[in-house]
């Protein structure tokens, strides 16, 4: 997962650099990389909720057996 997220971020870090170097961005381009931000971050958050939801259902069974 973290070597997605830093694949990720280097490719944003190429695109970022390519628009700045051109001074006439407009506003489509910059919404685009936002949109692309916030689906990335969506999944993201998508994914860790699906991890924490399986920690802590493990954790429930495990209380749930001692007690």
């Amino acid at each position: 997962m973290l070597k997605f997220l830093v694949s990720a971020q280097n490719k944003f870090d190429a695109v970022r650099d390519r628009f700045l170097e051109n001074e006439s961005g407009n506003a489509a381009e910059y919404g685009l990389i936002i949109g692309i931000v916030a689906v990335g971050i969506i999944l993201a958050l998508g994914t860790l909720a699906l991890a924490l939801s399986g920690v802590f259902g493990r954790v429930s069974t495990t209380l749930g057996t001692v007690g």
